[in-house]
């Protein structure tokens, strides 16, 4: 269990770099210890989010209410999807690691003009503790220089350190993602089926059972059926 003054020091040690980098590029920079209280917040939080002047943003529910409340209405769904699956994710990995990757998110929200904007929204972990008793998370917003409005939200979770990237889909829901047939057909592959025995053993077209592969790597945003298996055997379809 880290000690308040142990935290204390953390947090000091970081607050000149996150007091610079809120100067640069005109960013919305905010330092929060997770569940707990905001430590952190730069003065220009007004230039991206619709609030009222009036508001503590000392506090991390009245900071999370405005940007909840100014994320376009289509984003706000996969934007919290998002963010809960990628911390489950974050505190699977060995405790040395959580540190070296960074989310970044782009999407929709209400600016001050009440107009939509789209934003760069990036955090990562300062430091931690094993457990989630104590996480010191650092966020970083941005105006996007691509102000496609048409847009879908965007995700990377990216390791800094080898630049590699996550691949994450929009949705973990199993139903939504993929369809009974998907997942009969990926179940084959995981046993190491051939296109053409999966067709023989499901009496449907070599064609037919291709295209379903192909949706498979679509729906989840998986480069090969490898990266999809990975995926079946952690959201429980493969069972």
């Amino acid at each position: 269990m880290i000690s308040q003054s142990e935290k204390d020091i953390l947090w000091e040690k970081h607050r000149p770099y996150v007091e610079i980098l809120s100067q640069v590029n005109n960013s919305y920079v905010s330092v929060t210890e997770w569940r707990i209280k905001c430590l952190y917040v730069s003065p220009n939080f007004g230039d991206f989010f619709d609030y009222v002047s009036d508001y503590n943003l000392k506090t991390i529910e009245e900071q999370v209410e405005i940007i909840d409340a100014s994320i376009h209405p289509d984003d706000l769904a996969a934007v919290i999807n998002f963010q809960d699956r990628v911390f489950d994710y974050i505190f699977s990995l060995p405790f040395e690691e959580r540190k070296d990757y960074k989310h970044i998110f782009e999407f929709r929200v209400m600016g001050p003009s009440r107009k939509y904007l789209r934003i760069i929204f990036q955090y990562h972990i300062l430091e931690g503790a094993e457990t989630k008793d104590y996480v010191l998370l650092l966020f970083v917003a941005d105006i996007s220089p691509e102000q496609g409005l048409d847009e879908p939200v965007k995700f990377k979770l990216v390791n800094f350190k080898t630049n590699e990237v996550v691949k994450f889909p929009l949705f973990e829901e199993k139903n939504m993602a993929l369809t009974r047939r998907e997942v009969e057909v990926l179940k084959l592959v995981n046993e190491g089926m051939l296109s053409k025995e999966i067709s023989d053993k499901l009496s449907i077209s070599v064609h037919t059972v291709n295209r379903h592969r192909q949706n498979i790597l679509e729906k989840i945003a998986a480069d090969n059926m490898y990266e999809a298996i990975s995926y079946g055997h952690k959201f429980g379809l493969l069972e």
